[in-house]
């Protein structure tokens, strides 16, 4: 009986180590929205070297720096747009233009991540570049419906 409690702990010990260590695998592999702009990351999975991954850094602090202005933008006209949507009597021009100012500055980020990803790519070979378009692709179409 001792025995058969000393295979089952062991079983359930091996099992939870291997079921950890592929969910952590997984996790480690898989492209995310931060994983795509952690340069050491890319640096680790494209195999940049110093010149390529110092470019990279410098484009994702200006992109950084773009996106932080685009979401400035947005936010300003989504609270612009709350405040008139809780008033009595609301403006309907005003939602409305509040509306197409979050449309801009959202259709603007979208521009500014594709010419971003395009300016990565021509830093890296073409093997990176394949690479780093698979994951793109990846983080592109397995993004949930409704994600931000």
């Amino acid at each position: 009986m001792n025995r058969l409690w000393v295979a089952l702990a062991t079983v359930v010990v091996v099992a939870t180590s291997v079921s950890f260590g592929l969910s952590r695998w997984m996790v480690m592999h898989q492209p995310t929205a931060s994983n795509l702009h952690d340069v050491g990351w890319l640096t680790r999975e494209l195999k940049l070297n110093d010149k390529q991954s110092r470019a990279v850094t410098e484009l994702e602090t200006e992109f950084k720096r773009q996106l932080d202005a685009m979401c400035a933008t947005h936010c300003a006209a989504r609270f612009a747009l709350g405040d008139e949507l809780i008033k009595a009597n609301v403006d309907v021009e005003k939602c409305e233009a509040c509306v197409a100012k979050m449309n801009a500055a959202q259709a603007e980020a979208e521009q500014a991540t594709l010419a971003h990803i395009l300016k990565v790519r021509e830093l890296l070979s073409d093997e990176q570049a394949k690479l780093y378009s698979s994951l793109i692709h990846k983080q592109v179409c397995t993004m949930p419906m409704g994600a931000p």
